[in-house]
């Protein structure tokens, strides 16, 4: 009864968060876009009253990644007096090109994009410099060598910013390793995962640096099906009664909140990538000992580097590319904390991101700030960073 429903709970969560890593299976087909049948799902204008106008194109605005995005982004150009034409819910690659198009033909002066492969990005940096308008990547580095040289010898491509994989991987098995956590049942996410590579190594250096056996593992599927990560971890549970710990490249799509259930009668603990469902009690009743998660930011600093482009005070000569670190909850009192500014009530995360903070991401406002600094104030981004700024605001 329980493994049904397990099942049941995966399949009702397989949809939740298709790009949790997006891996470009979508095809461009080369062809022209038919703006009639690839259309973003939703388009928003936010007139701020500004001169400037920049363009996002998002796969969501609704789901625990995207809702956080949309806010941030809103936050940051009302405070500076910067327009935002949204494209939202783009999930193939000729739609997010369609959206591209329509911005550049609506007289945007930049565009941020969270591209779904990197044939999306060489297309959107074709059209942009044809067009004289400036772009910037979110959640995205660009693997593709060829590509890469291509894009960056583009003078209207701004930069990019991405996650910091392979040191939040690592850390995650330090934090385990430091809770007590011996031996591990590893899911190792599928090659054709972008960050799979980084993963991969964060994951098993952190096992040889910190003292993990790894007793077992398996491959998480690319298509999301939690019920393969539920079929191998019983497998593990039965196979290895020393087993204390699940270390998991993934745990969107429902994976995590299936396996925390399998888990609670066991003295084993889930160390996961990306928040969930349910964490808090998770972590009351033992059964999760990290997550890694947080990365919404990593939009708000792709959006400034783009603005400081668009209003003439580039924040480099050439391209810049920035890591975003993640945020690792380790108890159900820091999971409260992160979810009463960044959960499903997002009326506060302006205590967090204040005007204060988001003009001095705005060279004109400090004229200090380089690719370098910008760095370094992504670099502050922890739990105690944002408990430091949620102080402030009380």
């Amino acid at each position: 009864m329980k493994k049904a429903l397990l099942i049941i709970l995966a399949l009702s969560m397989a949809a939740v968060l298709m790009l949790g890593g997006c891996s470009g299976a979508a095809g461009t087909t080369g062809q022209p876009v038919d703006a009639d049948t690839q259309k973003a799902e939703d388009t928003e204008d936010m007139n701020n009253g500004g001169d400037k106008t920049i363009g996002v194109v998002f796969y969501s605005k609704t789901d625990a990644l995207g809702s956080v995005v949309y806010a941030l982004v809103n936050e940051a150009a009302k405070t500076w007096g910067l327009n935002v034409k949204w494209e939202i819910g783009g999930l193939d690659n000729d739609t997010q090109l369609n959206s591209v198009q329509n911005l550049i033909s609506g007289g945007v002066d930049g565009i941020v994009i969270i591209p779904l492969a990197d044939t999306v990005t060489q297309k959107t940096s074709e059209m942009c410099e044809k067009a004289g308008v400036y772009f910037s990547l979110c959640f995205r580095d660009i693997i593709d060598e060829s590509i890469r040289r291509q894009v960056t010898s583009n003078p209207y491509f701004v930069g990019m910013t991405f996650e910091a994989d392979y040191d939040a991987a690592k850390e995650m098995v330090k934090i385990a390793a430091d809770a007590g956590c011996t031996n591990a049942g590893v899911g190792y996410n599928s090659p054709t995962v972008p960050y799979e590579k980084q993963v991969t190594a964060g994951f098993n250096d952190g096992m040889e640096a910190y003292g993990i056996n790894k007793l077992a593992e398996y491959t998480i599927s690319d298509t999301g099906d939690a019920n393969v990560t539920i079929s191998n971890i019983e497998n593990f549970l039965d196979a290895y009664p020393n087993m204390d710990m699940i270390l998991s490249g993934s745990g969107s799509q429902g994976m995590a909140e299936a396996t925390v259930q399998l888990l609670t009668s066991t003295n084993v603990k889930l160390v996961t990538r990306d928040f969930f469902t349910g964490m808090e009690e998770a972590f009351n009743n033992g059964t999760l000992a990290v997550a890694c998660g947080g990365m919404a930011p990593d939009a708000l600093y792709s959006l400034a580097m783009c603005y400081n482009a668009v209003a003439g005070t580039p924040l480099s000569d050439s391209y810049i590319s920035c890591r975003q670190k993640y945020i690792f909850l380790t108890s159900a009192e820091e999971c409260k904390t992160f979810e009463t500014y960044f959960g499903s009530d997002l009326s506060r995360v302006g205590d967090i991101y204040t005007a204060d903070y988001l003009n001095t991401l705005v060279r004109s406002n400090n004229q200090s700030l380089d690719a370098q600094s910008l760095q370094e104030m992504m670099d502050a981004y922890s739990m105690e960073w944002i408990q430091k700024q949620a102080a402030y605001a009380q």
